[in-house]
Parts: C-alpha cells; sequence; structure tokens
C-alpha cells in the first residue's frame, strides 16, 4: 500500500505471485523428467503412468504460469480516497463514491474467500466504469450492460455486487475488508492526520 497525498492504493500481490512462479517453475522439470523417464523403452507397465503424470503435470504447471503471468501483466489495484474507491481491472475501471457502498464483507467466491460489497444503485455504480476495448475471455466485462447484468445477477444469487479476488491485492479479503470500512467511514484519514 502506498500514500500519495490522500490516495492509497493497494498494488497486486508480487510477493505471492513470486512464490507462486517459483514452485512451478520447480514442478516443471519434475513433471517433463516423469514423462522422459516413462517413454524410455523397455520400463515395466508402470512407465504408462509416469507418462500420464508427466504429461498431466506439464499441462497444468505450464497453464498455472500463463495465469500467474496474466495476472502480474494485468492492471490490477485499488485506489482508495475519501471520496471514492476506484477499482482498476484487465477490462475495466470502476469508480464508486463511498456514498454508494452500503455493505462490505467477506463471503466464497469461487470456494476461496474474497472482500465483497453491495451497492446502493448498481445503475448509477456502472455508470462510473470506463471500458479498455476488446477481451480476450468471452465472458469478460466489456460495457455498462454486461456489467449491470452481473451485478445484479451476483446480488440474487450471492448477495454481493462485487466481489474483490482475494488473492490478487496485496491484502487479504479480511485486511481489504477492514480497509475499505476504514475508508468508507473517513477513518483511514483521519488516523493519517492524527499521525502527523
Amino acid at each position: 500500500m502506498t500514500h500519495a497525498e490522500e490516495t492509497i492504493i493497494i498494488r497486486k500481490n508480487r510477493k505471492r505471485a513470486f512464490w507462486s512462479m517459483a514452485i512451478i517453475l520447480l514442478m516443471v522439470p519434475v513433471s517433463g523428467w516423469l514423462l522422459v523417464l516413462g517413454l524410455q523403452p523397455g520400463r515395466p507397465d508402470i512407465s504408462w503412468l509416469l507418462v500420464l503424470f508427466g504429461a498431466v503435470g506439464l499441462i497444468a504447471f505450464v497453464g498455472s504460469a500463463v495465469a500467474v503471468l496474466r495476472v502480474m501483466r494485468s492492471p490490477w489495484y485499488l485506489a482508495l480516497s475519501p471520496s471514492c474507491m476506484a477499482l482498476y481491472a484487465p477490462t475495466y475501471d470502476l469508480e464508486v463514491p463511498w456514498d454508494q457502498v452500503i455493505g462490505i464483507a467477506v463471503d466464497e467466491v469461487d470456494r476461496r474467500p474474497s472482500c465483497v460489497l453491495v451497492f446502493e444503485d448498481v445503475d448509477a455504480v456502472v455508470q462510473g466504469a470506463t471500458f479498455h476495448g476488446k477481451a480476450r475471455r468471452p465472458d469478460a466485462v466489456t460495457d455498462v450492460a454486461i456489467m449491470q447484468a452481473r451485478m445484479e445477477q451476483s446480488f440474487d444469487q450471492q448477495g454481493y455486487h462485487l466481489a474483490i479476488p482475494g488473492r490478487i491485492l496485496e491484502y487479504g479479503p479480511q485486511e481489504l475488508a477492514e480497509l475499505l470500512v476504514e475508508a468508507r467511514t473517513g477513518q483511514l484519514w483521519r488516523e493519517g492526520e492524527e499521525e502527523r
């Protein structure tokens, strides 16, 4: 987290990405070694298992490396100011005034804890979004209509409008929720003034 005058920036979790890549870079050669070992002629019947484990490992770890690199290259970060919060995601930037945020909590999203938000007026919130052209994924949020439909569907099914993924930012879901509550009430900036 960095302070720039009154704006607080919460960046991506580079430490988690570094350790994920370290594990991936260790496991790719292990998977490759299993594959090569299983393909050697004259091996007993278990060689097909080595080939299977090696191939599955290579596919999984290379796919994981690509996913981690994509996340690290994407513009994920959160900016907090006394008047609003702004989420910068790969396909959009969303600026939400604090008076539109009526709920902040931690909930399980796709089997992982995440910070979730509930808004007063979803239509007003999505009007504050800026979209960045085309996206690679067909399910990406690329315009106001899609964003509003997703938020309303999410609220109907899960009880929140927006989830901030717990593993992407340098704060965990609980820490982030507490920080957002302090920012929404203005306490975050009052504490900074008291320290000066």
